[in-house]
């Protein structure tokens, strides 16, 4: 007699062997998802400062860029509190470390009217944060880089590398 279909234990074992590939795929998803998010906002802090540094140039007059451990603001003069708002803030999912002073009541970054910066500090992504491309952004005086930490989870200039 011919039968038609599958087995009871044919289906068993295919419902098994697409749970196995499932749950591999969604770890997979996960630990990609993370990499992109702790690079995407390694990149939007890069960006500000780039912008800033550039708004600074272009409009004549200083900017600054205030750094908490869970956000940034970004404003159109080297003034901030009382009257003065940010003209943007960010929110950050992932929290900041820095080896700059400052760091606890909110850390400035001033670009003079030329684009100059006025600290020289590495900014870094928590180490809790994940590993992803990119996850540090070094301000010079006259430059802002990109780049990942390489050796242990220092935040300093000599153990990030530039990408």
């Amino acid at each position: 007699m011919r039968s038609r279909g599958f087995s009871l234990v044919e289906m068993v074992l295919i419902m098994a062997m697409v749970a196995i590939l499932m749950t591999i795929g969604t770890f997979s998803f996960q630990d990609y998802s993370r990499r992109y998010r702790t690079e995407a906002q390694t990149r939007l802090l890069f960006s500000e400062l780039l912008k800033a540094r550039a708004n600074a140039i272009c409009q004549r007059r200083g900017t600054r860029v205030k750094f908490f451990a869970d956000r940034f603001e970004v404003y159109s003069s080297q003034q901030d509190g009382g009257t003065v708002r940010p003209l943007e803030t960010h929110r950050l999912t992932y929290p900041l470390t820095s080896n700059g002073t400052g760091w606890g009541s909110g850390m400035d970054v001033d670009f003079d009217e030329s684009g100059i910066a006025s600290k020289l500090c590495s900014i870094c992504l928590d180490p809790s944060a994940g590993t992803g491309a990119v996850d540090s952004v070094v301000i010079y005086w006259s430059r802002v880089s990109i780049g990942k930490k390489d050796k242990g989870n220092d935040c300093k200039d000599g153990s990030i590398t530039y990408k």
